[in-house]
């Protein structure tokens, strides 16, 4: 706690001085704001909590509605079926199961970004306040899907494999959707707690992130030799929809963070 007394008392003190060396009209900056931002959560606020309230009635209902095909979902995954061979197998159900997933998967990863921003003890994002942070995480994370489905039928088509596509594409809903469904009582509590304990849960949360994309990647490899396509278009792929918006998301928010 600050002693706003003994702080005004130096001030004064200190603007006397000021006067003396600078001029009458030598002022200090104003402390006001610094003082005030102390003691911020970016993640608690009540867009954040009608988020958490909107993420645990998604989860209940996919789970009541769609809870036979989540097994389903981890043999495609598990399974050696990929791709184009896989679609036939695959359900109206099932596919609306898995577009349920992908949606609590974006709302699911953008409170997981909130809560971690605050965890690490970053107090804003640029001039964004915090009430808007999580519209923000869902926009970018939409943005990045829509580039990244784009980017994955525009390099299948250069090569002619448009089925190519299609397989990725489940592949990477699939692998999206299981992850969001399974992850999301994680992520519940870790934006629920503090200290320590979401410390510990917001690692966790991380680690299954670079499960799922590492299963993804593996997944891809295997794609891709199965049906004879060349490695090097793999790389491309990687790296233009995964690596590329990976990297310029970290970086704008590393740049505009306030600690």
């Amino acid at each position: 706690m600050i002693d706003t007394t003994t702080y005004t008392q130096t001030a004064d003190s200190l603007g006397g001085k000021l006067s003396e060396l600078f001029g009458q009209g030598a002022r200090l900056a104003p402390q006001a704001n610094l003082l005030l931002r102390e003691g911020v959560h970016i993640a608690e606020n009540s867009v954040v909590w009608a988020g958490v309230v909107v993420l645990f009635v998604f989860y209940l209902f996919v789970v009541f509605a769609y809870g036979s095909h989540i097994g389903h979902m981890g043999k495609v995954i598990l399974g050696r079926n990929l791709g184009i061979r896989v679609a036939d197998e695959l359900s109206y159900l099932f596919m609306r199961a898995v577009r349920y997933g992908l949606l609590m998967g974006v709302l699911m990863w953008s409170l997981v970004g909130v809560k971690w921003l605050d965890v690490v003890g970053v107090r804003g994002v640029g001039e964004v306040a915090a009430e808007w942070l999580l519209p923000l995480f869902v926009g970018v994370e939409l943005a990045v899907g829509i580039v990244q489905r784009f980017v994955t039928n525009g390099i299948c088509w250069l090569v002619r494999r448009n089925d190519i596509a299609e397989g990725l594409n489940i592949l990477a809903d699939t692998i999206m959707a299981f992850v969001a469904i399974v992850t999301t009582p994680i992520v519940l509590l870790f934006v629920a707690n503090a200290g320590v304990s979401a410390t510990t849960l917001g690692v966790v949360c991380l680690v299954v992130a670079v499960v799922g994309l590492f299963v993804f990647c593996t997944k891809s490899l295997i794609f891709f030799i199965e049906e004879k396509v060349s490695i090097l278009l793999l790389i491309l792929y990687l790296c233009t929809a995964i690596l590329i918006p990976i990297g310029i998301i970290a970086t704008l928010a590393v740049r505009n963070s306030v600690v």
